[in-house]
Parts: C-alpha cells; sequence; structure tokens
C-alpha cells in the first residue's frame, strides 16, 4: 500500500470514529440493567415487605453483613448495606447500633470498594443529621455525592437523589437560588436515565421553591405534576408524600382549599388501610389541626392518643417534633392557661441557627395562637414579627429575583440544547458527504505534508526557548517575592513591635493603627509567597489552602495528594500557584457547589488535577478573550515546569488537567 493512499484511508477511518464517538456523546442514556439473580437471603433482605412487617428483618441483616465483612467480600458487604440503609433512611430509623455499623463501614472498608458503590454511606449520614437538624452537616455529605460522575443507571439515580435532596435541604434554609440550581442538576441525571419517579420528585422541589417565593400559580402547577407523575407509575405511597406536600403549599399560601384538601385524603387513607406510619404521622397531623379548628376536641384528642405510640416507635426527632407541636395546639385549645411552651423556646436557638426556618415558623405560630387566646397582643405581635422576618428568609425578594432570572436562563438553555440536537441529527444525515469533502482535503493536505514537518521543526525549536525563558522568568519572580516577603516580615514588622512597645503608655488608638499596619504586612508577606512553602511542602501547603477556602468562602473543596517530592522547590512553588489560580477561578466564576484536587504521581509522570461541578465555559472561546489571564496563567507555568495543561469544560462543570513527565 502506497503512502498516500495509506494516509487518505487513515484519515477517513478518524473522521468515521470521531463522528461515531459524537453520535455516542449527544445521546449519552444510562439504561436500567436486569437485575443479578441474587442469593437466598439477600433477595429476602431486598423485599421491602419483610423489612415493614417482620422484626427479624435488622437480625438478619446483621448475620449477613458480618459473615461478608469476616470473609472480605467488602463489595457484597456494601451491596447489602446499602439496601438496608435505603429501608432504613426512608423510615426514619437512625437507630445506634445500625448507625455505628454504616460508620464503621466508613472508616475501615470503605476505601476498599469504588467510590460509586459507597455513596449510600454519605446518603444515610445526611438523612441522620437532617433529622438531627443540622443541615449544615447533612449538606456536606449530599454535596459529596454530587462531585462523582456516573458510570451506569444506579450511580446516575444516586447522583440525582443527592442533588434532589440537596436542593429541598436548599430550600428549608432559604437559599432558593441554590435551591433552583441543584434542582435543575437533579432534572438534568433523572433525565439521562429516564427515571419517572426521579422526575416526579423533581416536579415536589419546584413546588417548594415557587411557594418559598410566593409564585403560587407554578407551585400549585408543579405539585399536581408530581401527584399525576406518581399515579402513572402507580406509586400509591408517593401520590400521598405529593397530596400531602400539596396540602403544605396551601397552608404556607393561606389558601382556602387546604381543609377540604386535608379531610379528602384523610379519608382516603384510612379507607385504604394503609399501614405506612410515616404518612400516618403525617397526615393525621393535618387532621388534627382541622379538628380543633372546628373545636371537636374530642375526636382530636383520640388521633393525638392513637399516634403517640406510633411517633415513639419510630424514634425521629424530626416527626417528634410536628407531633408535639399538633399536641401543644390541642392543649392551648382545651385550656387557655396552658403554659408548657419550655421545651419548643429552649429548641429555638438550636433550630435557627441550623436554619431549620419552617420548623422555626410553626413554633412562632403556636406561642403567637396561645398569645392571641390570652389576648396578650403585645407579644402577638412580637411572634407575627418574628414569623415575618423568618418567611423573608425563606423566600426573600433578592432571592426571588435571581430564582426567576435562574429559570428564565435554564429554559434557554434548553431551548439551545434542543436547536444543537436538531443541528446534530441533519449533521448525521450528511455525514457521506462530508466524509467525501474530508477525503478532498485530506489529498489537498499529503501534498503539503513535507513542508508542515518542517515547520513543526522549527516550531518545536521556538517552543523550547520560549519554555526555557518563560521558567527562567517566573523563577525569578518568584525568588523576588521570596526576597520581598522577607523583608517585609523579618524587617519591617519587627520595627512597628518594637514601635508598639516603646508606646505602650500613649493611647489605646496608637496601639489599634499600628496592630492593623502589623497585620496588613503580614498579609502582603503571604500573598507575596508562602512563608512555610519551603518548611513544610506542597503537599500541606494546598491543604492549608483548600481549608482557607473551605472556611472563608462556605464552599465545599477535598484534596487527594499522592506525591513524594520529586521535583524542585520551584517545580513544586509553580504547582502550588497553579492549584491556587484554578480554585480561585472556580469560586469566582463557577457557581460549583464543591471542588476536588488531586495530585497523583506514577512512574513516568505526575498528574495534576482540578475538577469542580459547575456551570462551565465555552474554553476556547475564553482563551481567545481579553479577560482569559487566569487560563494562560495556569498554561504558562505549566509548560515551565515540563508540563502540559488540557482543560475541558461543559455544563456538568471543568476540569482541569496538567502531567509532568519525570526526567
Amino acid at each position: 500500500m502506497n503512502k498516500p493512499f495509506a494516509c487518505i484511508l487513515l484519515l477517513v477511518i478518524i473522521m468515521l470514529f470521531v463522528n461515531c464517538r459524537e453520535k455516542k456523546e449527544n445521546a449519552v442514556i444510562f439504561v436500567k440493567e436486569e437485575p443479578v439473580k441474587e442469593d437466598a437471603v439477600k433477595a429476602w433482605l431486598h423485599k421491602a415487605e419483610n423489612y415493614k412487617k417482620s422484626d427479624k428483618y435488622l437480625m438478619v441483616f446483621y448475620n449477613y453483613y458480618d459473615q461478608k465483612i469476616k470473609a472480605k467480600k467488602y463489595l457484597n458487604a456494601a451491596e447489602i448495606l446499602d439496601i438496608a440503609c435505603v429501608y432504613l433512611a426512608d423510615s426514619y430509623d437512625f437507630n445506634d447500633r445500625f448507625l455505628a455499623k454504616v460508620k464503621e463501614f466508613d472508616s475501615k472498608y470503605r476505601e476498599k470498594v469504588p467510590a460509586l458503590k459507597t455513596t449510600f454511606v454519605d446518603a444515610y449520614l445526611a438523612n441522620y443529621y437532617f433529622d438531627k437538624y443540622n443541615l449544615k452537616k447533612a449538606c456536606q455529605y449530599f454535596k459529596k455525592i454530587t462531585t462523582l460522575e456516573p458510570y451506569d443507571y444506579n450511580s446516575c439515580y444516586n447522583i440525582a437523589r443527592a442533588y434532589y435532596d440537596l436542593s429541598y435541604i436548599y430550600y428549608i434554609m432559604g437559599k432558593q437560588n441554590l435551591s433552583l440550581l441543584a434542582n435543575q442538576k437533579s432534572f438534568e441525571y433523572f433525565t439521562k436515565i429516564n427515571n419517572p419517579k426521579g422526575l416526579a420528585f423533581v416536579y415536589s422541589n419546584y413546588a417548594n421553591i415557587y411557594t418559598a417565593i410566593g409564585d403560587k400559580k407554578r407551585a400549585i402547577e408543579n405539585a399536581d405534576k408530581a401527584i399525576q407523575a406518581y399515579k402513572k407509575i402507580d406509586n400509591t405511597y408517593n401520590v400521598y408524600i405529593g397530596l400531602i406536600n400539596k396540602i403544605s403549599i396551601y397552608e404556607y399560601l393561606k389558601d382556602e382549599r387546604e381543609r377540604p384538601l386535608i379531610d379528602s385524603v384523610y379519608q382516603a387513607f384510612t379507607e385504604s388501610k394503609d399501614e405506612s406510619k410515616i404518612l400516618k404521622i403525617k397526615l393525621f397531623d393535618f387532621k388534627i389541626e382541622n379538628l380543633i379548628h372546628e373545636n371537636k376536641l374530642s375526636e382530636a384528642k383520640k388521633i393525638i392518643d392513637d399516634l403517640k405510640p406510633i411517633v415513639e416507635d419510630i424514634d425521629s426527632d424530626d416527626l417528634t417534633q410536628e407531633y408535639k407541636l399538633t399536641s401543644a395546639l390541642y392543649e392551648i385549645k382545651k385550656n387557655p392557661n396552658y403554659s408548657n411552651f419550655e421545651d419548643f423556646k429552649k429548641a429555638l436557638p438550636t433550630l435557627i441557627s441550623n436554619q431549620q426556618y419552617e420548623k422555626v415558623n410553626m413554633v412562632y405560630g403556636l406561642l403567637q395562637k396561645n398569645a392571641i387566646q390570652n389576648k396578650d397582643y403585645k407579644d402577638a405581635l412580637n411572634y407575627e414579627s418574628k414569623k415575618k422576618i423568618i418567611a423573608d428568609s425563606i423566600g426573600n425578594i433578592i432571592t426571588r429575583i435571581k430564582t426567576v432570572e435562574l429559570e428564565k436562563k435554564y429554559q434557554t438553555e434548553k431551548k439551545v440544547q434542543q436547536l444543537k440536537i436538531k443541528e446534530q441529527t441533519i449533521t448525521n444525515k450528511n455525514t457521506t458527504i462530508a466524509l467525501l469533502g474530508a477525503t478532498l482535503i485530506g489529498i489537498l493536505f499529503i501534498s503539503f505534508a513535507f513542508n508542515l514537518i518542517q515547520k513543526q521543526k522549527k516550531l518545536r525549536l521556538e517552543k523550547q526557548n520560549a519554555q526555557l525563558y518563560t521558567k527562567q522568568l517566573l523563577e525569578k519572580t518568584e525568588e523576588e517575592r521570596k526576597r520581598i516577603a522577607s523583608d517585609l516580615h523579618d524587617s519591617v514588622s519587627h520595627e512597628l513591635l518594637s514601635l508598639k512597645n516603646s508606646l505602650e503608655q500613649k493611647a489605646e488608638i496608637t496601639n489599634q493603627k499600628i496592630d492593623a499596619i502589623i497585620n496588613d504586612i503580614r498579609s502582603i508577606s503571604r500573598n507575596l509567597h508562602p512563608v512555610m512553602f519551603d518548611k513544610i511542602g506542597l503537599k500541606e501547603s494546598i491543604n492549608q489552602m483548600v481549608e482557607r477556602a473551605e472556611s472563608v468562602n462556605d464552599f465545599m473543596v477535598t484534596a487527594e495528594i499522592d506525591y513524594h517530592s520529586v521535583l524542585s522547590s520551584s517545580d513544586e512553588l509553580q504547582i502550588y500557584r497553579i492549584v491556587q489560580e484554578a480554585l480561585s477561578n472556580i469560586i469566582k466564576y463557577a457557581d460549583a457547589i464543591a471542588a476536588k484536587i488531586s495530585i497523583t504521581e506514577n512512574e513516568n509522570s505526575i498528574i495534576i488535577e482540578i475538577k469542580d461541578n459547575g456551570k462551565g465555559f465555552n474554553v476556547e472561546e475564553t482563551l481567545n478573550s481579553k479577560s482569559s489571564f487566569g487560563l494562560h496563567n495556569i498554561i504558562e507555568r505549566s509548560r515551565a515546569i515540563g508540563g502540559h495543561a488540557n482543560i475541558t469544560s461543559n455544563t456538568n462543570g471543568t476540569i482541569i488537567t496538567i502531567e509532568i513527565k519525570k526526567a
């Protein structure tokens, strides 16, 4: 085969491969796999009815799980723990023994199983902390799941569910713009696996968000969408959850349709003989409030007494608090002088600090009703003012505007994506014509091959010279920074300290000014050069950077560093600057929830990866713009130490990868 023909054939093959790959990427969808045949015990544990009806469920689980751990079959142990975690979390069952098992697996065996097979640990712990009103910690665990990339149906579902749960927590905390962003991410991942139940979850969250910002029409529309979606998949439990959500929306918006809906849903539930304890507590709480409103106190008392053993059996902080609030409403209606509110008042600071605004609003409402009943209108007005503050926290006007803007932006992006898909369809139909054109271009390309090779040799030499110059320039810059930092820290700062000591007897204002100057100088010193870098090394310096980023920006960053100081100190400093620049860009521009930094060393090279789950950007367009100094800084620093930087970005986030060949 002659060389020109071989080159043409190779070009055609490459074009076909790229075209096929583009088709695959534009149609990314994870299909649910057929369930693998399980052994008898695992199959028994997998059945939800066995968990609901059998007291021996956990005993069977513990025996089976311990056997797998003892046999060092950690993946099998993880799979069965995953099943149990789902059932217990959905049932608000956070008993100490099972929680200890989860934490033991997390600390001892988790690293022995692929990361995407262990997300259930983070999900269970997140739900546990949510039940204990620690929303910040719950957020951290859900965010850990969202930093991963799915590779199959189940992992995509778990990531989608984590975004959904994160969206709900942000809604409770009053961060409706973040809630909307997380919910849109959840929608994207559920769409990839075409999961109707997941999409119904998303509609429920949209209903909550629009309720918080006062968009009554959209709130009800999305609540109805969720209910209809559950009905289509014949999911009775979630149909009731959807109806409960709709009742809550009516209650929040003070809609007169609330009470008739409570009565009709309560009647349907009692006639169905449904045994779900969670649904019973939530629906019966609403029914008790209706009966109290209608002054049917004996009927309300009967339901309160019926619910008590169920609430005690579940032992959920969240559900117990709601039950106590409902019981207190009954007590103040029955006895105007009832004043046993100490537990609620003690709980308020914790609820407020954990941003559990819904529960705070319920407590204030209870205290306000008691004040009105006792004709204490001053206290009633005070509680009304506090309720207004909480309502503003849940959906303030700035958040409302941001949320509406985000919704418009998202709908526009969806339309753009649809247009791209149509364009891609047309492109695929014209593939044959494109390949013929590519063949002709290939023939022309071959005729210029020799000249191109010569030019490449020349460019390679120029690149080497430029690389040497850039490296020298950067090293000189860092040396100068280090010298200035040292002068500021060791000379000027010490002189000011001496000045402060000599003026101790003078006005306090002088000391304050001197302290401010000293702090400014130390700050300049740290910015010019990381003072402890030469002593603690690259790994610890990056860990300190990560800690500062998290504490200052309320932003989750993780670092995994497997590096053993094989580069020179000056090259390590360039790596530190690259990571610093990348992290700064993420915080400023990415709108990301979390980021991950990893440095891995193998036999031939060192790989640095900085990854976020932000909104992404057009790499080529940004690099060609006037506002891309940060990205060019990363690329040039990489070149200066013999590395190559690769930047990829899409709507799922941005990845910066740098490979440095060892000498």
